[in-house]
């Protein structure tokens, strides 16, 4: 494949993809498509481990806002909902 051609649409297969699992992530995918990513198992092993880091993420978070003051003043004024500064 012409290397010209797969730098042009890297931008357009990234996108797609994003939208993809935005919609995915949200629930906003027909039904039918929902229900065959649902019922793969591979697909929910993922799913439980995105669900497991984004916990661990926000639990490393909130261990940061509770010992640094100016790190959750960064925080509240970013928007985050557990940030007390």
């Amino acid at each position: 494949m012409n290397r010209k051609f797969v730098k042009e649409n890297k931008k357009v297969i990234r996108e797609f993809l994003g939208n993809l699992l935005v919609k995915i992530v949200t629930g906003k995918l027909k039904r039918d498509l929902q229900k065959s990513i649902d019922n793969d198992p591979n697909i929910q092993k993922h799913k439980a481990q995105l669900q497991s880091l984004e916990k661990q993420m926000l639990f490393k978070i909130q261990q940061k806002i509770d010992k640094d003051a100016v790190f959750a003043a960064k925080m509240k004024k970013a928007g985050f909902p557990k940030a007390k500064a």
